[in-house]
């Protein structure tokens, strides 16, 4: 199962696994907000409903757990440890309020860099450069999902998850990062795309290793 993309409903696999079996959850799930995923509606109730089921498999199997619900629906998930900001200048959005500068990322057990002795770090990431090719209606650009993990996993021996892959970008960050992970789509389509999205990046990174 490591360093794989599986085609299957998360909660499956989630219950086959052991009490912290990995490092880091890092996921993007369902928003409820009614993004176009195909077989699966997404809406609000929906949403409730998938957040009873997988948060507490997750929070079980993850030392700690990293994701980003969404702003709408931030209260829909348990009261997390702290809030990460994903901060975004030039905005991304409209609100309520005005326009959207900051996404928020819920996390959940000890903070890895005081755990391992290593100092305090910022509890917001800076993105940039958010532009994203692939085919997915709610990709994240890896330049920012790379920052994410980084925060949130210190060791290079570090085993990711990312029980809602989409396409694929926590398991290629995990990759370039020197982490080992672990990927759960219940779309073939979409763990179709993830598949060929690592396959290019383990290609790209043999193709560096020859010509540099």
């Amino acid at each position: 199962m490591m360093n794989e993309i599986i085609c299957a409903d998360c909660l499956d696999i989630l219950k086959s696994m052991p009490d912290k079996s990995v490092d880091l959850v890092l996921t993007d799930p369902p928003y409820g907000i009614g993004v176009d995923y195909g077989d699966y509606e997404d809406s609000q109730d929906n949403l409730r409903e998938l957040i009873a089921k997988f948060m507490p498999e997750v929070l079980r199997v993850g030392k700690v757990v990293a994701l980003t619900p969404g702003n709408k629906n931030i209260f829909l998930y348990p009261k997390p440890d702290w809030i990460l900001s994903w901060v975004v200048p030039a905005g991304t959005g409209v609100s309520c309020w005005g326009f959207v500068c900051w996404h928020a990322i819920l996390v959940y057990g000890k903070d890895p860099y005081l755990v391992n002795n290593l100092g305090s770090r910022p509890d917001i990431i800076i993105g940039d450069n958010l532009k994203v090719n692939h085919d997915h209606p709610c990709a994240k650009p890896l330049n920012v999902w790379k920052k994410i993990l980084e925060r949130c996993s210190v060791k290079e021996s570090d085993v990711v998850l990312d029980p809602f892959v989409g396409s694929g970008t926590t398991c290629i960050a995990a990759k370039i990062l020197g982490r080992k992970y672990i990927g759960i789509e219940i779309s073939p389509v979409y763990a179709a795309i993830a598949r060929k999205r690592v396959e290019q990046a383990q290609y790209e990174e043999r193709l560096f290793a020859v010509t540099a």
